[in-house]
């Protein structure tokens, strides 16, 4: 924070009564009333500085839920997941992959060129060893909602209750799919920090999945 920012209120407010007020008995009484306005102060301040870029997002986030970690902007993932850190990622996306016609793979010399999908028979989807090609339907990207960002939450937050969730699907909490966190002030954070218009998706993690 700069220093231009920081107000001392205590030395503030004896500045500003006058001197033949100054007793004990009006300090601690104006300070009193100055306390809300204080808190107001701050609060607007670090508003302001903190945006909705990734970096002040994940240092909103660790220090209103995870105080007792530092949390240092230059860590690579990696190391925010050692540290046990909520960190962000980009948001899980299918990849586009187009099939062509059998008239489509010839050269323009008539060249026949070796088709780049590998196609099963009926027969053989049976084999676990063989990915069959999966066709996207329109509907699978008019329909679905994809994230644009997912938050990653330390598991010992969750079992220890500083952030409440449950898992979407209303099982366990499993590590590749979504939780729902209910805790109020988590969802309020990220609502107004982000980008209007962007969402999110909050996953949980733990030091076993990096093994």
């Amino acid at each position: 924070m700069n220093k231009y920012t920081i107000l001392k209120w205590e030395k503030l407010l004896l500045w500003l009564i006058p001197p033949i007020l100054r007793k004990k008995t009006h300090v601690d009484w104006l300070n009193l009333l100055l306390t809300p306005i204080r808190t107001i102060y701050e609060e607007t301040l670090y508003k302001m500085q903190h945006t909705g870029q990734v970096i002040y997002l994940e240092k909103v986030l660790n220090e209103t839920f995870n105080p007792a970690k530092n949390y240092n902007p230059n860590f690579s993932t990696e190391q925010k997941r050692l540290n046990e850190l909520i960190y962000i990622d980009e948001s899980v996306k299918p990849t586009l992959q187009y099939v062509y016609l059998h008239k489509e793979y010839y050269e323009p010399n008539g060249t026949l060129m070796l088709p780049q999908l590998k196609i099963f028979k009926h027969e053989e989807y049976t084999n676990r060893n063989n990915k069959p090609v999966y066709l996207a339907h329109r509907k699978d990207y008019t329909t679905i909602a994809y994230a644009n960002f997912r938050v990653f939450i330390p598991e010992n937050l969750i079992t220890s209750g500083v952030i409440v969730a449950t898992p979407s699907g209303g099982e366990s909490l499993q590590k590749t799919e979504a939780i729902k966190v209910a805790t109020i002030e988590y969802q309020n954070l990220l609502n107004f920090y982000k980008l209007a218009g962007k969402s999110y998706e909050s996953y949980s993690y733990s030091l076993d999945d990096l093994d």
